[in-house]
């Protein structure tokens, strides 16, 4: 019998195909087709809201990312990373007690970001990367789950507390809204920490970060210098104020927060990155970071950051993973800094601030004054601003609506909404993060060792900014509950003596 042979041409398909290659460049295709499908539907879609219409517009880059990724778990670590800073939601649910005038002549300064229900690309994110965990831990190849107890059992007795507290509430709708926020952010955290497993992922994970802080950054500088404000695809990076940028985070509060803290993280990558194109990433994240915290005109953020900076260069310093020939480079670094934007750094802080400064200690009167009559359980998760009406006096200071309208202080604000066991519960969390980071401090990775130091100084940064600052937006949150699931992995990873990362380099 005679033997059928395949043709070269039929042979060299089939190890394309086998080994992927036309396997990719087909998915790849499929994705662009649905993308001209969903466009030419978004084409057609004047008579949706503008909020799903961006929706609609993400789909078709979302599947052409999950086709050239081949990784969903990977993929959703990467959009939360870059979702954060973009700080896309959608609203859809409003609260009878949203700021209009009506409200506020009645006393009720609500804030529009508590008087929401707004569901955003995270939460739809982390639905789906739920969903396909669940499927993935049927698997007889799927790994266990770590619960991090130290720091899950304090943010689950937060979460327990605040819901107590909705039956002290004037308006439980409102409560509803907070919670939803706080589920939401623990959610992310546990996630996150589960799915960084080895320092490769963590690696990639800091990697996409930083890539995030460049774009967050370049935007900031630039719009610093121009002025330039763009709303596309439910991204929004108008001016909260004048002269104070705050990118796509909102307001220029949640900005320098997430600013100060990545400085930390791009610190840590510098030093402890193998690969000479990472650390140039990191350097370069880290010198627009500076500028885009510059500009932000947070003098909390820019404490937070003088504060901690330093204390990053003493630590690598003690633990011999930063030289003492990078000293004078630290120096020349800081010289520029001071020479470029310090008179503008000096002005803001002794320049008037329309009693901006001076309202703060009057608020915290005021909230001290809420706790003493309900230090238990508070006035109801979300609803201070209706509570503050009731125990203002003329003794705390001028009225005006900077007083009543929110706790310049997240730990105040947790306690006079929903009581002292909330605070400590809060406390708790924050504490077990910043233990389980330092702990890895003395790791032989460097780039495990340092990130421990970054972490930990990271939740040092946080905790600065919340005694003047007042956490109630999602960016700023969310991104708390980032620097927290990152302290929760690197903790796991030192336990399990991971040392792929030395390997590789």
């Amino acid at each position: 019998m005679l033997k059928m042979t395949k043709p070269r041409i039929v042979e060299v398909f089939f190890a394309w195909y086998e080994g992927g290659v036309l396997r990719k460049i087909g998915d790849l295709a499929l994705a662009i087709l649905v993308g001209l499908l969903i466009g030419s539907l978004l084409v057609f879609s004047s008579g949706l809201s503008s909020s799903w219409q961006a929706a609609i517009l993400i789909i078709p880059i979302a599947l052409a990312f999950v086709m050239i990724f081949q990784n969903l778990e990977r993929l959703i670590l990467a959009a939360i990373a870059i979702g954060i800073p973009l700080n896309i939601d959608v609203s859809l649910i409003i609260s009878p007690y949203a700021r209009n005038p009506v409200n506020l002549a009645q006393g009720n300064r609500t804030l529009i970001a508590l008087t929401e229900l707004r569901i955003s690309l995270i939460l739809v994110l982390l639905v789906f990367g739920y969903a396909l965990w669940l499927v993935r831990l049927k698997s007889t190849e799927s790994k266990p789950v770590h619960f991090f107890w130290g720091i899950t059992l304090p943010a689950l007795g937060l979460i327990f507390f605040e819901i107590c507290s909705v039956f002290f509430a004037q308006d439980q709708q409102l409560s509803l809204f907070r919670i939803e926020q706080l589920v939401e952010v623990f959610l992310a955290f546990f996630y996150i920490a589960n799915h960084i497993k080895t320092s490769a992922d963590m690696q990639f994970f800091v990697l996409v970060s930083l890539g995030a802080l460049l774009m967050e950054s370049a935007l900031m500088s630039f719009q610093w210098v121009t002025g330039w404000t763009f709303q596309f695809a439910g991204i929004d990076s108008s001016l909260a104020e004048p002269g104070r940028i705050s990118g796509t985070m909102g307001n220029s509060g949640p900005a320098a927060g997430y600013l100060s803290g990545m400085l930390l993280i791009a610190c840590a990558a510098l030093g402890g990155f193998q690969k000479k194109s990472y650390r140039v990433l990191a350097a370069v994240s880290f010198l627009l970071g500076v500028v885009a915290l510059t500009s932000t005109g947070s003098r909390i953020g820019w404490i937070a950051a003088g504060v901690t900076l330093p204390a990053f260069v003493l630590i690598g310093l003690w633990l011999g993973w930063i030289k003492r020939e990078f000293i004078p480079i630290v120096f020349v670094g800081v010289l520029a800094f001071g020479l470029l934007f310090g008179p503008g750094i000096y002005t803001r802080f002794t320049a008037a601030d329309n009693g901006s400064a001076d309202a703060r200690p009057m608020m915290w009167n005021l909230a001290l004054k809420i706790i003493s009559a309900n230090p238990w359980l508070g006035v109801g998760s979300g609803n201070y601003a209706l509570a503050t009406k009731e125990y203002y006096s003329t003794d705390i200071g001028r009225a005006n609506e900077v007083i009543d309208i929110q706790v310049h202080d997240a730990f105040l604000n947790v306690w006079g909404e929903s009581g002292i066991f909330a605070l400590l519960a809060y406390l708790g969390v924050l504490g077990a993060a910043f233990m389980k980071a330092w702990a890895c401090i003395k790791s032989p990775s460097s780039f495990i060792s340092l990130m421990g130091v970054g972490v930990s100084l990271g939740i040092v940064s946080m905790c600065i900014q919340m005694v003047t600052g007042t956490f109630h937006m999602r960016a700023i949150t969310i991104f708390l509950w980032f620097i927290i699931a990152l302290a929760a992995s690197l903790r796991n990873l030192r336990d399990q003596g991971d040392a792929e990362l030395e390997r590789q380099s």
